[in-house]
């Protein structure tokens, strides 16, 4: 009986500390992060109570029709959603700015079935140590939505005895990131254990690193960028394992992007790629029969010859794909060189980036036919 009674008192114990922590431990930008995904998910699946949590009583919405303001108040606006109802809205927070007791929060709403994507401005203020919109304003654009990719990133910041710094390969995310986005494919970011994710070997005096190193929109990605149990690889149609030298360290290990891959690669028919070190993150990923992706396919990485920092690492690429039986193709240091065989698309080193993002949007064109 004492034993029993033991437990009861931790059970509640356990509950206080919980509801202390979930309601005082959480940071001012956690709490706006929570308000914003109640309006995003609540939107997105009738979720009523989690709309009603989101906004003040008082809010309103604003929006411009035929050359006028229009207002509508946010009880009009919770009361066009169905409890339990979804309808397909896709959501994601670009960017959150916080000042004392106020803040700016910009919203992205993804609605394929009618082609659109909505910008929302929210403004935020603080009552009562509650974060609620008591504003927002939207906008929206009409557009052909072709699909999304999914880029494999790392969490490792440095290696080594000296602790090297390191990251994701700066140019090796953007430059696909760029011609992935102008040509109509929507990009997510997911790391073995999500959050934000260092990043490496940035050059400011090349333009389009300096322009997407003040973009906000996916600055913000970076900074949170999903774990491996927040994708639904049903909604890619392919996925790119980002170089640098950090990417040898963790993400090889992660059986959660292990089965995203495999997933995309045989029930979506999709898109398997890496560029330089990327490729140590297709070493280990397998196929519903138990064989390796990688198994009597072309494919190349950045190569042992390359690799200046060899005996830091925990394998090397261009060996450890050999011995998972890929048929490996390479040309001479710091070339260009891309090999496609079906559906899987590996690039060399930074040199192959040009190259092996056409590549890979050719590839994506095609299935998309």
């Amino acid at each position: 009986m004492k034993t029993k009674f033991m437990k009861t008192i931790l059970k509640v114990l356990i509950f206080i500390f919980t509801f202390i922590f979930n309601s005082y431990g959480q940071t001012d930008k956690e709490k706006i992060e929570s308000v914003l995904m109640d309006y995003i998910d609540g939107t997105a699946n009738g979720q009523i109570s989690r709309i009603n949590r989101a906004f003040h009583k008082n809010a309103n919405l604003y929006s411009i029709a035929n050359d006028s303001l229009k207002v509508l108040p946010s009880k009009k606006y919770i009361g066009y959603f169905r409890e339990g109802q979804k309808n397909g809205r896709l959501g994601h927070i670009e960017s959150i700015n916080i000042n004392n007791n106020a803040a700016v929060g910009i919203v992205k709403i993804d609605m394929p079935g009618r082609k659109r994507r909505y910008t929302d401005y929210m403004l935020l203020l603080k009552t009562e140590g509650e974060w609620k919109i008591v504003h927002k304003s939207y906008t929206w654009e009409s557009y052909e939505r072709k699909g999304k990719v999914l880029f494999v990133v790392s969490n490792i910041s440095s290696y080594g005895d000296n602790n090297k710094r390191t990251g994701t390969h700066y140019e090796e995310l953007v430059q696909p990131y760029d011609k992935l986005q102008k040509t109509g494919y929507e990009v997510d970011f997911v790391s073995p254990n999500g959050g934000e994710i260092p990043v490496a070997y940035i050059n400011l005096q090349d333009k389009l690193q300096l322009h997407y190193f003040y973009d906000s929109a996916l600055q913000y990605k970076l900074k949170n960028t999903l774990k491996p149990s927040q994708v639904d690889s049903k909604e890619y149609q392919a996925i790119y394992y980002c170089g640098g030298s950090a990417a040898v360290f963790d993400v090889p290990n992660s059986t959660g992007i292990q089965k995203i891959a495999q997933q995309i690669y045989e029930d979506q028919n999709g898109i398997v790629s890496s560029i330089c070190h990327g490729a140590a993150g297709l070493v280990n990923v397998k196929l519903s029969n138990g064989t390796f992706l990688v198994n009597g396919k072309r494919v190349n990485s950045f190569t042992n010859q390359e690799e200046g920092n060899g005996k830091h690492l925990p394998f090397l690429i261009e060996t450890k794909l050999k011995e998972r039986g890929a048929i490996f193709k390479s040309s001479e240091n710091w070339r260009s060189h891309v090999e496609v065989d079906g559906n899987l698309i590996t690039g060399q080193n930074p040199s192959s980036l040009e190259a092996f993002s056409m590549e890979l949007i050719n590839r994506l064109n095609v299935i998309n036919q």
